[in-house]
C-alpha cells in the first residue's frame, strides 16, 4: 500500500487533532507551533534522541555512498542552551500524567539531569536507564595502556509530569523454573519476627506477614498430605489457579523456604542489558532499536496516546508508536532524517514546514 504524505504548510488547529505529524524544521518552531495549536499538555509521551555533545559528525550510509545526517559539534555553554529552550517547552507539551525519557551518553547526562530538575522537578525524576550500547566493539586489546575504560552504555533519563502518577509494572519477557529460596532476611523489622515451626528470629525477619505465612505453610501442609502422592507442586499450584503460595521446612535446612512458582516475565529494573540502544538497519549512523523503543512505549504510554519524538532521527519512535497504536509527532531538521522516516512509517501523516 502506497503511503499517503500530505504537505501541509498552515494547517488548522482542528485537521492536527488525532493525526500523525512529520516536521521538517528545527524542532524549536516545532514545539512553539504545536503550543499555538492546541498542544499544550497533550503529549503522553517524549522521546528524545539530542545531539550527545559528542564532538562527532554522523552520516546516513547507503551501500557505497555516504552524506553528512547531522554535526553533534557543539559548545558546552551554546548546547545547553539548547537543551534547555526545548525542554522547557516540552515541559508544557507533556500530559498531566506524561513522561518524558531523553537519551544522551556520559558527555552530557550529568549536565542535563541537573537541568531537568530544574525544570521537571526533582520530585519528578524517576530513573537514569543504563542500557547497553550494542556491536560497538572495544578496539583496546591493540594497546599496551589505556587512558580509560571502553563505553558500553547509554542512559536515559526519565521524567514524569506530575509526582503522583502511577506507572503499570513494568514486564519483560524472561522464562524461569520454579525453585524454593530461603524465607529469613537479614533485612531487621522487629514486627515481622514471629514463631513458625517452633522458632522465633532474634534478628533479621520473615519476608511475609505473619497471616500470609501462615496461610502458605497450610497450603503446602494440605498438598504433601492429600496431593503429592498424585501431582507435583507445580501441577497442584496450576490446578488451583496458580494463586496459591506455599512455605515448608526440610529437616537439617534451618530456615523456612518459600516456594517461586515458574515465570514467563521479569520485573524491570533501571539497568537494561538484554536491549540493545542502537540499531543500523537503516544506514542511519546514530539509529536507536526498535526493541528498546517498543519497551519505553510500550510500558509508560498509555494505549492510543500520542508519543512525540522531536529529535527523531531515523525515525524508530515513531514507527514504534505506529505498531503499537499510539499516535506520534516527529520532528527533525535534517533532509536524511526526514528522508529515512518517511521510508519506516506506513500509515498516513502529514508532513509540515512551519
Amino acid at each position: 500500500m502506497p503511503q499517503r504524505t500530505r504537505l501541509v504548510p498552515r494547517p488548522r488547529s482542528s485537521e492536527l487533532k488525532n493525526r500523525n505529524l512529520l516536521f521538517h524544521c528545527d524542532n524549536l518552531n516545532c514545539i512553539d507551533y504545536l503550543l499555538e495549536h492546541g498542544f499544550e499538555s497533550k503529549v503522553d509521551l517524549i522521546y528524545i534522541d539530542p545531539p550527545f555533545l559528542s564532538g562527532e559528525r554522523y552520516f546516513h550510509r547507503i551501500e557505497n555512498d555516504s552524506s553528512l545526517a547531522f554535526e553533534d559539534v557543539w559548545k558546552e555553554s551554546k548546547y545547553l542552551e539548547m537543551m534547555r529552550k526545548r525542554l522547557v517547552r516540552m515541559c508544557r507539551l507533556l500530559s498531566p500524567e506524561g513522561s518524558i525519557f531523553v537519551h544522551l551518553d556520559w558527555h552530557a547526562v550529568h549536565y542535563v539531569k541537573v537541568m531537568m530538575d530544574q525544570i521537571f522537578g526533582p520530585e519528578n525524576f524517576r530513573n537514569e536507564i543504563i542500557v547497553k550500547r550494542g556491536r560497538r566493539k572495544s578496539l583496546q586489546y591493540q594497546f599496551e595502556s589505556i587512558d580509560r575504560m571502553h563505553t558500553a552504555c547509554d542512559s536515559i533519563l526519565w521524567y514524569s509530569k506530575s509526582a503522583g502518577t502511577k506507572f503499570a509494572l513494568p514486564l519483560a519477557e524472561h522464562n524461569s523454573k520454579a525453585k524454593w529460596m530461603g524465607f529469613w532476611s537479614n533485612v531487621s523489622r522487629p514486627t515481622m519476627r514471629y514463631e513458625i515451626f517452633g522458632y522465633t528470629p532474634e534478628r533479621g525477619q520473615w519476608k511475609w506477614a505473619k497471616a500470609r505465612a501462615l496461610a502458605a505453610i497450610e497450603n503446602y501442609r494440605t498438598f504433601e498430605k492429600k496431593l503429592s502422592s498424585r501431582m507435583t507442586l507445580e501441577q497442584y499450584w496450576e490446578a488451583s489457579g496458580k494463586k496459591l503460595e506455599f512455605i515448608r521446612k526440610r529437616a537439617g535446612v534451618k530456615y523456612p523456604e518459600y516456594w517461586i512458582p515458574p515465570k514467563t516475565h521479569k520485573l524491570l529494573d533501571n539497568v537494561w542489558l538484554d536491549v540493545e540502544a542502537y540499531n543500523y538497519s537503516t544506514g542511519y549512523g546514530t539509529e536507536k532499536h526498535a526493541e528498546l523503543l517498543e519497551r519505553i512505549i510500550g510500558q509508560f504510554c498509555k494505549p492510543a496516546g500520542l508519543v512525540a519524538d522531536l529529535f527523531c532521527g531515523s525515525g524508530t519512535a515513531l514507527a514504534v508508536a505506529e505498531k503499537l497504536g499510539r499516535h506520534w509527532i516527529g520532528c527533525d531538521s535534517s533532509p536524511a532524517a526526514i528522508a529515512v522516516t518517511k521510508k519506516r512509517v506506513k500509515a498516513g501523516f502529514m508532513l509540515i514546514r512551519p
